[in-house]
């Protein structure tokens, strides 16, 4: 486990889910040393109508949790997420051997009599449920670090409601490339600040755009999203964006 943990809302099997998920161990990932999956779904008692956790359960969801990762964890698994969906909320660990792992489970339940709950196992050595079920794709990434930045702005005192410029930056295989995504987006009010940045690799045709937005959470990702597609309609990425923090 590692400190960099977020969450992002997507749909899974068509329900509304919610994945919590530790982004930081993908640098490490996969371990040779842990080629199980071992997994638990608890059914939880008060789910909300449309699937997800409840306030009312929140306290005992927790404990849940952290009895899970101090039995759990302490013997060598490795949590790296989990996934709440449909009344249920599974936990995702990997670990060395999978022999015990329904006894494992059973003891960190055992302050937990009034909840049912599932257990088991499979193989997976190549990760294949964090990196493909569990990690976010490009454009819930983005969405994360808009929540990101948005909180460490409201850290600054910014109470996120005035507007001001906001930079963004794309970087692209080619300058006509590049100047294709300039020729979607500035009839969309935004103005091109930079047409000169070079970048790594093969994306080395970098675009620094600005517009006048306010930097809230409910309205970073509409500000972002635009830009983030336009750069891949025309092969290039979304690198972020900046803004000043106004007190």
């Amino acid at each position: 486990m590692t400190d960099d943990w977020d969450f992002y809302a997507l749909r899974v099997d068509g329900e509304p889910a919610s994945i919590f998920v530790d982004l930081g161990i993908q640098s490490g990932a996969p371990l040779r040393s842990h080629p199980h999956l071992a997994y638990v779904r608890l059914h939880m008692r008060q789910p909300r109508a449309d699937g997800l956790s409840s306030e009312e359960e929140f306290e005992a969801l927790l404990s849940i949790e952290r009895s899970l990762e101090a039995n759990l964890c302490v013997d060598g698994a490795c949590y790296v997420g989990r996934n709440t969906s449909n009344g249920c909320r599974d936990f995702y660990f990997y670990v060395s051997t999978a022999n015990d792992w329904p006894d494992q489970v059973r003891r960190a339940f055992s302050s937990f009599d009034d909840y049912d709950y599932d257990a088991g196992t499979r193989e997976d050595a190549g990760w294949s449920a964090y990196f493909e079920f569990l990690l976010p794709g490009k454009a819930d990434r983005q969405k994360i670090e808009n929540r990101r930045a948005c909180n460490a702005l409201e850290q600054l005192g910014d109470s996120l409601t005035a507007e001001r410029d906001i930079v963004h930056w794309s970087y692209f295989r080619s300058q006509e490339a590049a100047d294709a995504y300039v020729a979607e987006i500035t009839p969309n009010g935004f103005r091109v600040e930079d047409r000169t940045l070079r970048g790594q690799g093969a994306l080395r045709f970098g675009v620094r755009v600005c517009r006048a937005d306010v930097p809230s959470y409910g309205n970073i990702d509409n500000v972002t999203l635009p830009l983030f597609e336009a750069s891949a309609r025309h092969g290039g990425e979304y690198d972020g964006w900046e803004c000043p923090a106004l007190a």
